[in-house]
């Protein structure tokens, strides 16, 4: 089930259970978060899955990006970076999503959590 799609805005790469994006824009507004989307939709159909966003600078989210996210698939989002920055941001996204959200230092790491996340929803 790997499958990698360049996206305009970036690299998916996507696997089992969870997908890795590598944000290659500046910003997410709600309509960019809904065509990022549509390729984990078109992947996942109606497979539950996490979202890993792998950031390696600062990067501004939309609230609205958020609300582009169905929540009865995508059951996680973890955001991984090692820019401190980057952190700060994902805990100002945190009250954003309602899902299980979590921030890692490496993509292994979020693998792991996602796999535990989506054996849970």
């Amino acid at each position: 089930m790997n499958r990698t799609y360049n996206t305009p805005h970036g690299i998916m790469e996507c696997y089992e259970n969870y997908l890795v994006f590598h944000l290659a824009s500046n910003g997410i507004t709600g309509d960019t978060a809904k065509e990022i989307l549509s390729f984990a939709g078109e992947h996942y159909d109606t497979k539950k899955y996490v979202f890993i966003a792998s950031r390696e600078f600062p990067s501004p989210i939309s609230p609205a990006a958020y609300k582009a996210i169905n929540p009865k698939y995508m059951v996680g989002l973890a955001i991984v970076s090692e820019n401190d920055a980057v952190k700060q941001e994902a805990y100002n996204e945190q009250g954003l999503y309602k899902g299980a959200f979590s921030y890692f230092k490496t993509v292994a790491e979020a693998a792991d959590w996602a796999a535990t996340v989506v054996r849970k929803s």
